[in-house]
């Protein structure tokens, strides 16, 4: 792989090689391509372990999707990268099915939820690193609450950032995710309970100004329905914490990823 610095530039492919912006470094990236052919990868039969890994490579990376389109009000305090982490851990739960073979493995979050809250949504500086655990998340027996509760947070104490910070506030997120399976209809790995994404509910907390005065956090979300209305789903409380490094009009203005986030609890129906 190679970084292009000359006059000649181009994005696409030519030939054996492509040529690609990559949004985590911000440069434009120049790579080989090689391998079997399309033709190949699917009609030879030595290649039947490789196409039902692929299979089950793509049932991780939709199921990724979905959970990270549902955590959209999250992804400026994500790391560029932070989808590979997803479908990693998405493959890591395929690999809990010892049921079923290869290729036709389910993924259910329903059994795994703690799998979600090992997810690295900011590699480069990790939620646990900026905001202290002193907090506690309740999901109300109505099944459409969601509370966070914090008693006494001092900024200065429990709130940290790579350099001097002016602000900080708290995200909310209350999303749901489903397992998936193959249908053998359409061929197609599909959600048990399609649509979850669009259903995700946030609350910010006003600002906190870095000093040493006690603040009251008390943020509720609540869902449009009750969840759980299909075997087979996941609710997940997701935290972010956002800092801002200056003001204008005396607002404090937060420009995207000075911030952290992590799904920080799951619930199982």
């Amino acid at each position: 792989m190679s970084t292009i610095k000359g006059p000649f530039d181009f994005t696409g492919s030519i030939g054996n090689f492509r040529c690609y912006d990559d949004p985590a470094t911000g440069k434009r990236i120049l790579s080989g391509k090689g391998g079997y052919t399309q033709a190949q990868f699917n009609n030879l039969e030595s290649l039947e372990p490789n196409r039902k890994n692929a299979s089950e490579f793509g049932e991780s990376s939709i199921w990724a999707s979905l959970l990270y389109d549902s955590l959209t009000d999250l992804k400026h305090l994500m790391h560029p990268r932070c989808y590979n982490k997803i479908t990693s851990k998405g493959k890591f739960i395929v690999r809990q099915d010892f049921t079923n073979d290869l290729g036709s493995r389910k993924l259910e979050v329903s059994k795994q939820p703690q799998a979600l809250t090992e997810i690295d949504f900011n590699e480069r500086i990790p939620f646990r690193r900026v905001i202290k655990d002193c907090f506690t998340i309740d999901f109300l027996e109505d099944k459409r609450t969601l509370t966070l509760r914090i008693p006494d947070f001092v900024t200065v104490r429990d709130a940290w950032w790579t350099t001097k910070y002016l602000a900080f506030r708290i995200y909310l997120v209350v999303a749901q995710v489903s397992d998936m399976v193959w249908n053998p209809d359409n061929q197609k790995w599909e959600p048990v309970v399609a649509g979850l994404e669009v259903l995700s509910k946030k609350v910010v907390s006003c600002w906190m100004y870095c000093n040493s005065q006690s603040n009251e956090v008390n943020l509720s979300v609540l869902l449009d329905d009750p969840a759980f209305a299909l075997p087979g789903t996941v609710v997940l409380a997701a935290v972010g914490a956002e800092f801002a490094l200056s003001s204008i009009d005396g607002q404090p203005v937060a420009l995207p990823h000075n911030g952290s986030m992590a799904i920080v609890k799951c619930f199982t129906a």
